[in-house]
Formats: structure tokens, sequence, C-alpha cells
């Protein structure tokens, strides 16, 4: 059966054709590999179109001017490139996409500018990427690397196996468990446990089985889950709002992250020692004040200062708060303002520092204040003023007690008369009671020396207190006012240190919500100088140029390149070789400089060298994408690490944190529970009803004092202190006065009776004395000076009042002078023309437009820091190292690279360069090795050959051999053979120069036979006769007879033997018919008109006869095989119709189903996948499937039909 046959059988069996034995069955639409005449296009096979070209297997080449297809079925629209069976550079629909690369079975690059690479690979997004059996890149401009692997959202990356990147820049790297290594038959099947996968827009998932749900999530690790998002922060105050989370593990899987420095701002990850610290202050502060509540009973001071005491005491406190205030505010170093120092102890850090515009503007990088400053200035600061609190409250409750003593002793002179003391002089008077005497009925006093009552004295001392108590209130009100207005101006806009170490400045405040620029800085030269924008800007540019420097010399390598196209002497002079000193390959050629390796071949596996094309992807890859992505140390010093630098500063919350190690040297991080019991600690403690709330932050106590309620400690204890002040001056005066009054009732005892009237009496109904005369209040006049120092009882005059007064206004007057003073070096913030404070800074020094050096500048850790000229320095050194271990070209011609190394420099890890006439690729070691092993092989063939053919031309080996030079000469004395063939392609060959033949095996020369044919010719008239029968008869001369009755009659006829007959010309005979001889050691003739023996017939017979049944066999397999194929071919082809009959399709009216099938059948295995819809109107469904088997033929159909 002919190949057309049997194809049209194949044919016919699906197609319903009948087959024709002797001739050719057709069926329709068949095509015909092995007769391209029978093709519906014989122009893809028969190779008439330039445009499509029959391979020998039977696949088919497509090339046109605008796109490359190769492979069955394979497409390719416009500027596409598609290679392998099914592949597809175009669109799903068949409309316009450019420029796509499918290159493998069934890869599918759907979109412009898209590349699928890998078997059933599929590119749908625009510039999407996907490399991997299976893998598929959906979003525009995703990439998915690795079997299965997933690139859904757009701009997504998807690394590894099986990993998916569903959410929109979403990355996930990481491999799964593969629990199979057929993916193909079988399709993808994977641990899910394992599956790295990224479902929130902007997540990352980095480790096998990492895991993201949610937006802006991280997990980092090995079955990481990121934490969900959106909840309220932990803690309140200036925490911004959450922007999503980092995850180191799971829940119950938790990690601990080690070695985490102090956090500086508000959104720094804190670790355990700074909570051990916090706690410290905390509890020692707490026992500070419990200590000095429970003391207050024990410590109580016994006198009272005086008003001019508690004035002065006022100026020096009012002085140490403006010293306090100014002493952490930042000042010019002298009135010119030319440069402000520092003075921290160990360099001082300005945190807060918005973005530098100006060249004279700092940089910025910047840190917020903790949050355990202000909680320790308020524990102290409520310390000391409970303890001045209960000072005032004991000198209150003594000076209660000695005033309710002098007026029972007053008491007890009632009965008494009163008199002067002593007979002259009248000074003075005692009144004589034991217990004291009252003078009742005192008239109003009028003159300064006249004696008041109690109405007048409490009406005067009520007016005095109120008075004094008014005029110190009003005064000391005002004065707090203006210092606070002073100092709230002053350090409003002042550049103050974060606390008294003097360890860090922040612009714009604790807590400020923005950065604040500080301009005019001029250009830091000293280690730990503030740099400005123009220097920070040269270093850029130095940086850029260096980066620029450095990207053109790695471009360079990838430029050039050396040809190897030598022979095998030439490839050992200039391959790259093993130099087993070395322990490597050696670029050096002929042991001198070393050399580069050009036209390198991009690397794919793990040990294969990268081009310069790679190392640049690499750089690319590692600046724009790991650093974006990757949670790193801020600098070399690995001192801090900030979370969220790639998503514009927003906080990131750290998750599933363990709880860190509470103790002294700890540096682990604390989690949010381990702080909430220190603020639980700390609301317990302030009492007054305070609370900690949920998100971390306290409620403000309450304390109600004199009907007024206060929300935090510093203003209820100042309350309490100004009217414990006031009471205490005013008992002050009173006891003074009623001190006096008794004085003057005691030296009137000779004029009691004259003085009841006049005298100052106490009155029971009042309580006190009363100096009213007559019912009329009266005043007291004449009033000495009091002494003023501590213990004094004595009343003050008016006099004296105003002189406190004075000295008051004198002490305001003082500190506002100190108050200017302190602030005039001040660097304050700039502010707007109504004075509004804006969020920079501005350096100004005697010249406005002179730039101001910064110094003292520690070095900065956070984004808005300042950094100093020491870290410029730095950044300048590690260009400088850059630029050092780069390689690069010789020159700007790009014609050479010059390795540095001083011993020569050795290039590693090279993969294999292609070895041919056109390759200018970079050959390894192993290469060169096999190279110089086969020369060596060659080189010893070569010297064996060599001795083989001296031996040959000295005689000592081969058919033809002479062991002596005179001797005899052999041919063929160690093999086999009867005979020797001199016969040539053009014919038979003369044999010269043979000397006659002496033995009876000797060839005899032409001279001998000569001779013997003269011989011969010369007898030709004999006949010989017999006198019996047997007579040997020779008819003609040039015939011959030998044996008895031999007979040669024919013309150059031999008979040979008794009774043979040689009746035809030229024949020889043996014997006779019916008496035939056999002809015995008949040696293989050789030349066709040579006799052959038995052997020899039985031999060829033997041959032939084995000849023509393998090629029979072969025929008859061939045929088998032919027909076992086919037979295949209509199992797969059976298998792929189960297939499209296994595809399900939709019910319901307006429903559409995507379905898939597959099926076996006689061991060949189907595919099918499909989609169908039914109509709204449940009338038509529509069909279309696709269809492939393990005999790489695929079909396509679509089919509609109508129900009713």
């Amino acid at each position: 059966m002919k190949r057309n046959q049997i194809s049209a059988l194949v044919a016919a069996m699906f197609a319903g054709a009948g087959v024709l034995v002797a001739g050719a069955a057709h069926a329709d639409n068949f095509v015909d590999r092995g007769n391209p005449d029978n093709a519906l296009n014989g122009q893809c096979i028969d190779g008439t179109n330039p445009a499509c070209i029959a391979t020998k297997n039977g696949t088919f080449v497509a090339t046109s001017t605008t796109n490359f297809t190769s492979g069955t079925n394979a497409k390719a629209s416009s500027s596409g490139i598609a290679i392998g069976d099914q592949s597809n550079a175009g669109s799903q629909s068949g409309g316009s996409s450019g420029g796509g690369i499918a290159i493998g079975v069934g890869a599918q690059a759907l979109a412009n500018s898209s590349t699928a690479i890998g078997t059933v690979a599929l590119a749908q997004g625009n510039t999407a990427l996907a490399m991997g059996r299976q893998s598929a890149a959906i979003g525009d401009f995703s990439m998915a690397i690795g079997n299965v692997a997933d690139a859904h959202g757009t701009s997504s990356i998807a690394l590894g196996h099986s990993a998916l990147a569903s959410g929109d820049r979403s990355v996930a790297i990481g491999g799964a468990n593969p629990t199979t290594s057929d993916g193909v038959s079988n399709g993808a099947s994977y641990d899910a446990a394992t599956q790295t996968r990224a479902g929130g827009t902007q997540s990352v998932a980095i480790g096998a089985g990492a895991q993201t749900n949610d937006n802006n999530q991280v997990a980092i690790g090995s079955g990481s889950v990121g934490a969900n998002n959106g909840g309220t922060p932990v803690f309140g105050g200036t925490a911004a709002p959450v922007g999503g989370a980092v995850s180191f593990g799971s829940l119950g899987h938790e990690r601990q992250i080690k070695n985490v420095a102090a956090g500086a701002a508000d959104t720094d990850a804190v670790n355990v020692q700074q909570l051990k610290n916090v706690n410290s202050t905390l509890s020692t502060g707490i026992a500070n004040v419990d200590a000095r509540v429970t003391s207050v009973g024990n410590t109580l001071s016994t006198s009272i200062a005086n008003v001019d005491q508690r004035v002065t005491n006022v100026g020096n406190s009012l002085s140490t708060s403006i010293v306090t205030a100014t002493q952490n505010v930042v000042k010019y170093t002298d009135d010119s303002h030319a440069a402000i120092a520092l003075d921290g102890a160990s360099g001082t850090t300005i945190s807060g520092l918005a973005a530098g515009v100006a060249d004279t503007d700092a940089v910025n990088v910047g840190q917020l204040k903790g949050t355990v400053a202000p909680l320790q200035t308020s524990l102290s600061t409520a310390a000391a003023n409970i303890t001045n609190l209960q000072d005032n409250v004991t000198g209150l409750n003594a000076s209660l007690s000695t005033a309710a003593s002098n007026i029972g002793s007053l008491q007890a002179a009632d009965a008494r008369n009163v008199k002067y003391d002593g007979a002259s002089g009248f000074d003075s008077v005692t009144f004589a009671g034991p217990n004291g005497t009252t003078l009742h009925n005192v008239a109003d006093g009028v003159a300064a020396h006249d004696a008041v009552n109690v109405g007048q004295l409490g009406s005067g001392l009520a007016s005095l207190s109120t008075s004094v108590t008014n005029n110190v209130n009003t005064t000391i009100g005002n004065l707090s006012t203006s210092i606070a207005n002073q100092i709230g101006n002053a350090t409003r806009n002042a550049v103050q240190y974060d606390d008294d170490a003097h360890g860090g400045v922040t612009l714009g405040g604790q807590g400020a919500a923005a950065p604040v620029g500080l301009h005019n800085v001029a250009d830091g030269v000293a280690a730990h100088d503030a740099v400005n924008v123009g220097q920070l800007g040269k270093a850029t540019d130095t940086l850029n140029q260096s980066i620029a420097n450095v990207g053109n010399s790695v471009t360079k390598l990838g430029d050039q390149v050396t040809t190897n196209t030598g022979n095998i002497a030439a490839l050992q002079q200039d391959a790259l070789q093993w130099n087993a000193n070395l322990g490597t390959y050696d670029a050096s050629h002929g042991g001198n400089a070393p050399q580069r390796i050009g036209n390198l071949a991009a690397g794919r596996n793990g040990t294969d060298a990268v081009n310069v094309d790679q190392l640049n992807a690499a750089i690319h890859d590692g600046t724009s994408q790991l650093d974006a992505l990757a949670v790193k140390y801020d600098d070399a010093s690995k001192r801090q690490v900030s979370l969220g630098a790639g998503n514009g500063g927003v906080p990131v919350r750290v998750t599933n944190v363990a709880e860190g190690n509470v103790a002294a040297g700890s540096t682990d991080a604390v989690n949010g529970a381990q702080l909430r019991r220190t603020i639980d600690g700390t609301a317990a403690a302030l009492g007054g009803g305070a609370t900690a709330n949920t998100d971390g932050s306290i409620t403000a106590p309450s304390y109600k004092i004199g009907g007024d309620s206060f929300n935090n400690v510093g203003d209820a204890l100042t309350n309490l202190d100004g009217r414990v002040g006031s009471n205490t001056t005013t008992l002050e005066n009173h006891e003074t006065r009623l001190g006096n009054a008794e004085t003057n009732i005691a030296g009137n005892t000779t004029a009691i009776v004259g003085l009841q009237k006049d005298a100052l009496q106490f009155d029971p109904t009042l309580g006190a004395y009363s100096a009213a005369r007559g019912g009329v209040p009266t005043k007291v006049t004449n009033v000495a000076d009091g002494n003023l120092a501590a213990g004094s009882t004595d009343a003050v005059n008016g006099g004296q009042l105003y002189g406190v007064k004075s000295d008051l206004e004198q002490q305001i007057t003082q500190v506002s002078n100190q108050t200017g003073e302190a602030v005039k070096n001040v660097v304050k913030y700039d502010v707007d023309g109504n004075g509004n404070r804006l969020n920079s800074v501005s350096l100004v020094g005697g010249n406005a437009n002179a730039a101001v050096v910064l110094k003292n500048v520690a070095a900065g850790t956070d984004d808005t820091d300042a950094v100093n000229v020491k870290q410029l320095k730095s950044v300048q050194s590690n260009l400088d190292q850059l630029g050092a271990l780069a390689v690069q070209y010789d020159d700007a011609s790009k014609s050479s690279i010059t390795l540095g190394g001083a011993g020569g420099t050795r290039i590693t890890n090279v993969k294999a360069g292609t070895l041919s006439a056109t390759s200018t690729d970079a050959v390894n070691g192993s290469q060169l090795y096999a190279t110089n092993q086969q020369v060596s092989k060659n080189t010893t063939d070569i010297s064996n050959l060599q001795g083989n053919v001296t031996d040959i031309a000295n005689g000592k080996a081969g058919l033809v051999q002479q062991q002596n030079p005179n001797g005899a000469i052999t041919v063929g004395k160690d093999s086999g053979g009867t005979s020797v063939n001199f016969s040539g392609t053009a014919g038979d060959r003369v044999l010269t120069g043979v000397a006659a033949g002496v033995n009876a095996n000797d060839a005899v020369n032409m001279a001998q036979f000569n001779d013997a044919l003269k011989t011969a010719a010369a007898n030709d008239k004999v006949r010989t006769a017999a006198t019996d029968a047997n007579t040997t008869w020779i008819a003609r001369a040039d015939a011959g007879a030998i044996g008895s009755t031999a007979t040669a009659t024919g013309k150059n006829a031999v008979a040979v033997g008794a009774g043979s007959v040689a009746d035809r010309d030229n024949s020889f005979s043996v014997g006779a018919k019916g008496s035939e001889r056999q002809i015995t050691n008949v040696a293989a003739g050789t030349a066709p008109t040579d006799a052959v023996n038995v052997q020899q017939l039985n031999d060829n017979i033997s041959a032939a006869s084995t000849q023509a049944k393998g090629y029979t066999d072969q025929r008859i397999g061939q045929v088998y095989n032919a027909f076992n194929d086919l037979k295949k071919d209509m199992y797969g082809g059976v298998a792929s119709a189960m297939a499209v009959a296994g595809l399900p399709q939709p019910t319901g009216a307006g429903r559409s189903m995507v379905s898939a099938a597959t099926s076996n059948y006689h061991g060949q295995q189907g595919f099918a996948a499909g989609y169908s819809y039914v109509t709204e109107s449940n009338r038509w469904v529509v069909k279309a499937s696709v269809t492939g088997n393990t005999r790489s033929d695929f079909g396509a159909v679509v089919g509609a039909g109508y129900q009713f």
C-alpha cells in the first residue's frame, strides 16, 4: 500500500470517504504531506510560497516582512514572533496586537509588546512578561517568572513556582513545594500551604507560603501572613493613620525583631530597653511623689516668708524660669548672627527638618521628640508643687492657731482696768487680765496713731487683704502673663533643644506635623557641620556623574569582544584556559597582562557569566525595585531601620511583634500590650479620674480646688500655691496688728476706765477685736512699721505696703529686661507679615545675606534629619570606592578593557561560548580543556600515524614488505587471500619488470610467453595419430586438446581430459555431454570474467537472500510502523473527539460557560477547552471548542444550534 493510500485511509476513517486499495482515496479537506498536490493549499507544503517553507519533519515555518512564525498553527500579528506549535503572538480575538513574542508549545502573547516564553505561557497584558511553563502575566506591565507563576494585577510581579500576585502593583516572591514534576499532562500540582500570594494593592509577599490579603500589606518570611489594615492606631497623639502593615510571621508563629535601635521619632519602633527606661522613670517619679506626700507633716517649715521675700522669690522663680526656658534655646554664637553652635556633649541631632530648596537651606532627615520627656517633666513638677502646697498649708494652720491663742489671751482682761505702764512716759498700756483683756466700744481711729477697732481692723484687713491679694495676684498675673507671653513669643519662634541633654533639635517643635525648612545655612566644613542644598546638590551631581560613569563603564563591557576563529593551534594559543596555579580560568594571553572577554551572551543558569546588559538590568532592578520593597537598614552603620521609606514616608505598622525582653541592656522591640500596661500605670498614678484610653492616650484628670476645676497637675498645684500664699500674707498682717493691739492695751492700765469707750476690745459676737465706736467703724492710724522678717507678727502700715508694690514693679521690670536679653540671640522660626510662624528657619548673621555655619550637627538618621559634612564625605568616599571597584573601558572608544588585578584578574562562572566560524563568544576553561584533550589525542594519533608511515616507507609494515634492502619483497605475507588483483578504475593494469619465471608457481613474462607461442606455431601442422580409438583430435591450429579422445573443434577452443569435447569457439571443456567433470580447488573469482567457486556462489546466494529478506522485512516493518502510527493518530483523534464530547454547556437562558475536558483512549490523551453561550431567548446555543492530543494534533470547531 502506497503512502498516499495509507494517508487517504486515515482521512477516510474520519471523513467518511471510501477506500480504494488499488487507487488513491480522497477525503474532503484532506491535506497529504507526502503528496503536496492533494493539499488545499500546497504552497506551504511544496515550498512554492517564499514566505512559507515545509520542513522535512512536517512542521512549517512562515516568514514575512512584518512577522515570523515557526510551528504547526503558529500565528503572529504585525512585528510578532511565534515559535512553537499552536503559539500565538497576536490577540485572542484575532485583532491587531503588535510586537508580541510567543515561544513554546501553546505560548500566547496576546497584547502589545507582550512576551510569553514557555509551554502554554500566557502574556495577556500590554508589555507583560510570562516566563516558565503555564506562567501567566495577565495585568498590563505585569511580570510572571516561574512555572505556574501568575501576575494578575497591573504592574504586578510574581517570581517563583506558583507565585500569585493578584493585586495591582503587588509583588509575590517565593516558590511553592511542588508535589509532582509533570505539569504538562497532569496540570500544575503543588502544596497550597507553601504558595506565595500577594492579594492586596501594593502588597508584598516574600517567602514560601507568605500571604497578603489587603492593600499595602507586607509579609516577609516563610508562612508570614499580612496583618489587617484600617484599624485604629494603638496609641494616640501625633501618630499618622495606618498606611499599611508589615508582618514577619502569622498567628501562633510570630517572629522576634532583634537588634532594634532605640526609636526616636513618633513612628519609630521602641526596643525593650526604652520600655524599661520608661517604667523605671515612671516608677521613680511615682515613688518620689508618694514619698513627698507622706513626709509633708514631717518637713513643714515653722516660718513663713514675708511679702518682700515672696516677691524676691517670685523674681528668682521667674529668673529661673527664664533661665530654664532659655537654656534649651538654640542661640547664635554672638550678635553678628553668623554662626550657631549646638552644644550637645556628643553632638546634637536636628530633626523635623523640611526639605531645603535654596542653596543655603539645610538638608533634612528629621526626628520627633519621644513621649517620655514630657511625662517625666510633669511628674517632677507635680512632686515639687505638692511639696510647696503642703508647706503652705502647714504655715496657714500655724498662723490660724497663733491667732486663736492671741484672741483667747485678750479675752481674759475684760474685767480689769487698763493703765499706762510706769509713772511717766505713758508710752505703753498693759492690760492686767491674767488671760488677756478685751477693749470694747473703740471708736474708729482717725489720726495716724489712733487705735483701730475690730470693725476697722477687720474692714481694713479685709480691704488690705483684698487689695494686696488683688494687687499681688494682678501684678503676678500680669507679670506671669507678660513673662509667659514674652517667653511664649520667644520660645514659639525659637529653635530649642529637645531636652536638657542638648542631644537633638526638632524643627517645628516636638510633635510638629510638617517638616520645617532651615534656610541660609552656610557650607558645612567640619564633620558635624550641617550641609546645605548646594552642597548636597554638588554631592548628588557627583554621585549622578559617578553612577553615570560607572554605568558607562559597565555598558562598555558589553560592546567589545575578541574573535576566536582560528584553528586548534590558534584556539590553544588564544582560548581562555584553566590555570592550575591560580585554580581558575585565566584570561591572560600568553602569560601576559589580563585580557577582556567580549560579546558575552546573557547568562541563564545560576553559574552562568552575566554580560553588561544583565548587570545594568540588575543595577536598575536593585535600585528601583529591591530598594523600594525591601525592609533594610537606613545606612551602612545598621543603627536604624525606617519602615515605609518607599511609600512617601507614610508610617508602616510592625505587627506580630513578640514581647521584648524588659531588662537592663535589652534592645528588643516592645509590642503594644507592653506599652499599654505602662500607660495604664501612668493613668493610675495621676489619679483625679485619669483613665487610659483604648487608643493609648490618657484622659486628663480633674482636680476640684476652690470651686474651680483643673485638668492637669501643674495647673492645680499652681492655683493652690497662689491661694495659700495669699492667705498666708493676710494672716501675717492680722497677727502683727493683733500683737500691736495687745501691747497697747496692756500699757493703758491707769486709764482703763477712761478708755472703756475708746479701747479696742474683743467682740464675742464677732469673735474678734472690734474698732467700732458707737456702732460706727473707725480706722486704725499711726501704725508703726512692722518688722519685716521671718517669724514677724507685726502689723504693716500703708507705707510698707506701698514699698512692696514698688519692689514688685521693679522686679517685673527686671524680669522683662532679662527676658528680652535672653531671647535676643535665640534662633527663631520664620514668621509671615502677620506674625504667624512658618515651617522654616532662616539662620541670619550680622549680614542678612551672609550664610551661617551650623556646627556640632549630629549625624542624621531619618529621612528628614539634617546631615553633616562627615556624612557627605562618607558618601563621596563610597562613590570613590565604587569607582575604584567598577570594571571600566580603557577609553571612550570602548575598544578594550584592562582588568586591574596586580597579578591578573580571574573571570569565573563563564558560560560555555558558541564554537563556530562566526562566534565571538568567550569560551570557558571546560571548553578549552576539552579542546586540549582532543589536541592531545590528535597529537598522539598523528605521532602513531607518522611511525606507521615510516614503517610502510621502509618496508617494515603493510601488505608490501622488504625486511632487508636487497632481500625479497613480500606481498600480503601476513594475510590470507588466493589472488592479487591489479585492476584499477581505468581497467586492467600492465605488470612490468617481471623476471622470467623459473619455478612452477612463478609468473611468466611476455618474453617467455612469446617464445612458447613461437614454438607452438612451428609445430601447428603436426597431427598425432594412435593405433587405437583413444585419439586426441585438434581440428584447428589455434585450438588445443589434452587427453584421450579429447576433441577441440571450436576456434580457440580447449578440451582437457579424456573424452572432453570443445566444439564451440573460445570454449574450455573438461568433459562432454553426459560425461561432465567437476573443476575443483577453484580460487574465488575477483574480476568480472573470473570463475566463481561453490563457496563464492553460496556466499553470494546467502547474501542476496539475506538482503532480500532484510529489504522485505524492512518494507513490511515500515508499513507496520506507518500503520501503527496511523492507529495511534486514530486513537488520539478519538481521544480528542471524546474530550470535545465531554465539554458541558450552560442550560439557562443568557448564561455562558467556559469548560475544559480530558480523555484517554487506548493510551492516547485528549484535551479540549470550549466556550458556549445560550441566548436570552433560550433558542440558540453557540459553541466554540479547541482540541489537542498527545499525538500533537490540534483542531478547532465552532457550531450553533436552534432548540424548539
